[in-house]
């Protein structure tokens, strides 16, 4: 996938859900955005209902989203699989650059 994203705009998402959403005994939300950390804080998780990113110590970061494995979606090319991943990765993207502008 071609994600190139600003990881400090990432952690400030995470910020604003950490401080500014509701929090829960593990995790904190803000709309439908949804923040963890590890408990050795190296590692924290944003996620909505079809995306995950894990942003990782030394600013690295992974998507996952919910259909990961090409052989369990039926009835799709693996570059339908590929195009629905990076769609929904880019729904994801755009969903918390939204929430960063407003908060």
């Amino acid at each position: 996938m071609k994600n190139s994203v600003d990881v400090r705009t990432l952690l400030s998402v995470y910020e604003k859900v950490k401080t500014q959403g509701q929090h829960f005994e593990n995790s904190c939300k803000l709309e439908d955005i949804t923040c963890t950390e590890s408990p050795d804080g190296y590692c924290v998780n944003l996620a909505d209902n079809n995306v995950s990113l894990d942003i990782n110590f030394h600013n690295t970061y992974h998507f996952h989203t919910m259909n990961e494995d090409p052989e369990s979606v039926i009835n799709q090319t693996t570059t339908e699989f590929h195009n629905n991943n990076e769609a929904q990765v880019q729904e994801f993207i755009h969903k918390l650059m939204q929430l960063d502008k407003r908060y």
